[in-house]
């Protein structure tokens, strides 16, 4: 009696996988909707153990992320295996199909202790340990991505944010036509706000460069103030063009040196990167 309760234990720890010097198996459970689809996490350093049936094959599915490259079989042939991607399907055909295998893929390498028997319910999975298929699941990876995809929606919400500017300067000076001319117009030290009367169509905002000649600016529409424009940049003078109508916007505070954006955007807490630079 004392033989056969340490003989349990032992069988006990290694379908756990825990236990001193115990070998450790790891054996794939059952799908919420099909038993016979099963799934397992995978660990590099532990043994997975697969029992197949002789008439049935077995589908492995690893990571889309990653491709089959090379399979060792213990027993060649005991088993039929065929490579497709990141998918494997074995079929038992030896009498004594127990053996290993040693699966390498772009990413990984996993091991696997085969068994075989045949079916003792057809291909039903009560009162049966039939499987079809086995699928790997990566917890850091499936992490990872929940990471990735919430800090992707906290930075969605960000740039959906409107950037509340401070007012530095608001000594704005216009003259020329009324229908292009903002009806407010401040400095924040990095960028110009111009907000225009409602419904009306927004002109085309020019730098008057230091030579007398005009460059198209940067702008983008406040989202949060519909009528607001912002320029992104500060300068002495700018000139609003729509058809005919040209009206000029003087910074009478002008500030050569200015205030440098090293974000390089508006949004609080976002820093804009120039992919490949």
């Amino acid at each position: 009696m004392v033989r056969m309760k340490t003989l349990s234990n032992i069988a006990l720890a290694a379908c756990l996988g825990v236990g001193g010097n115990a070998y450790a198996l790891e054996i794939p459970h059952g799908g919420p909707l099909d038993k016979r689809v099963r799934f397992i996490d995978y660990k590099a350093a532990e043994v997975v153990q697969l029992v197949g049936h002789y008439g049935f094959s077995t589908h492995i599915q690893f990571s889309p992320s990653e491709a089959v490259q090379q399979i060792a079989m213990g027993d060649k042939e005991a088993w039929e295996v065929a490579p497709v991607e990141n998918h494997i399907f074995i079929k038992p055909k030896g009498e004594k199909a127990e053996t290993n295998m040693t699966v390498i893929t772009s990413r990984r390498v996993y091991n696997f202790e085969l068994q075989a028997h045949w079916s003792q319910n057809g291909a039903h999975p009560h009162p049966n340990d039939m499987l079809f298929q086995v699928n790997f699941r990566y917890p850091e990876e499936i992490a990872a991505r929940a990471k990735a995809e919430a800090e992707a929606r906290e930075m969605q919400a960000r740039l959906n944010q409107s950037d509340n500017p401070v007012p530095a300067n608001w000594n704005y000076w216009s003259k020329g036509s009324g229908e292009v001319t903002p009806s407010k117009a401040f400095d924040d030290g990095r960028f110009t706000f111009l907000t225009f009367t409602n419904n009306s169509e927004m002109p085309a905002i020019y730098v008057v460069n230091p030579d007398g000649s005009e460059s198209l600016v940067n702008t983008h529409i406040d989202p949060e103030n519909p009528d607001t424009v912002v320029v992104h940049k500060v300068a002495a003078q700018l000139v609003m063009r729509k058809g005919n109508s040209v009206a000029c916007i003087f910074n009478k505070s002008y500030d050569p040196e200015g205030v440098t954006n090293k974000r390089r955007t508006t949004i609080p807490g976002v820093e804009r990167v120039i992919k490949g630079s």
